[in-house]
């Protein structure tokens, strides 16, 4: 609500003040010009990436951004008593709580143990499908963020299409000026795309992306933990790492690992991207 509040708020005051320095707010607004924009850059980003099809691409992208950041202190205490249940109880009764248990990934780990597969298949398997499922999220960052750079370009592809324009009907003096304003309006609409609309989405993108990452190692170091049945409180602790590592600005050595998004994740905190 606040967020939005806020984001209403700055788009009133900048027409009020693009109103008060232009002086006719109708000139700004050109279907034409915002078309030639927004749909050349979609399809330049679509094609650049192997996106399956546009629908898929927005459905995935509306969800990740759509969905409640899950509480990563309260996924620790419930795989805690998961491994407590497991260490004292049994798989038998670990299978009666296995149904509760919301997080996707974790409950396939869970399945995966009552199936009582050897170590190395639970975390293979745990691995591929966690590796598929952040592959896919940085997918459609790259593509947001190729968004970013191809809207500037077709606003000025549209510039020069209208610069042509004009100069082909410079008999009509009268024409000329509002001839260059239209012209003109396309390299507006691409910077205005490039850094309010598409800039701040692969921001989000980016910060849901680090979340998930920090959420799945929490997952599968647990589902690991529980099947080598440590002790509840070896589990949070080693679980907690994670958490800290997610708030600072690096992750230590010992606690990155060798997973693929282990690493990546540490490259991205190191690199700002994904703040």
């Amino acid at each position: 609500m606040f967020k939005g509040s806020i984001l209403w708020a700055g788009i009133m005051v900048f027409g009020i003040v693009a109103g008060d320095a232009i002086g006719d707010i109708p000139v700004l607004v050109n279907l034409k010009s915002a078309v030639l924009v927004l749909v050349g850059t979609l399809i330049g980003g679509l094609l650049s990436a192997p996106v399956n099809t546009v629908g898929g691409f927005i459905h995935n992208i509306s969800a990740s951004l759509k969905r409640k950041p899950s509480d990563p202190e309260e996924l620790i205490r419930q795989i805690a008593s998961l491994g407590r249940l497991r260490r004292t109880m049994g798989i038998r009764e670990l299978s009666v709580r296995y149904e509760a248990v919301e997080n996707p990934f974790l409950r396939q780990g869970l399945l995966q143990v009552l199936d009582q597969r050897n170590r190395q298949q639970v975390e293979e398997g745990m691995e591929k499908k966690i590796s598929l499922y952040l592959s896919g999220l940085q997918s459609h960052l790259a593509v947001i963020q190729y968004f970013v750079k191809l809207a500037p370009v077709f606003g000025f592809v549209g510039t020069i299409i209208g610069l042509i324009n004009v100069l082909n009907h410079m008999g009509d003096a009268s024409q000329i000026g509002y001839g260059m304003a239209i012209s003109l309006l396309t390299t507006f609409y691409g910077l205005l795309l490039a850094n309010f609309l598409f800039a701040p989405l692969a921001g989000k993108l980016a910060v849901h992306i680090q979340r998930e990452t920090v959420t799945l190692n929490i997952v599968i170091e647990g589902v690991m933990a529980i099947f080598d049945e440590c002790a509840s409180l070896e589990i949070t602790h080693r679980l907690l790492s994670y958490v800290e590592a997610g708030n600072s600005s690096g992750m230590r050595e010992d606690t990155v690992g060798t997973r693929p998004w282990q690493k990546w994740f540490a490259a991205t905190k190191q690199s700002g991207i994904a703040r």
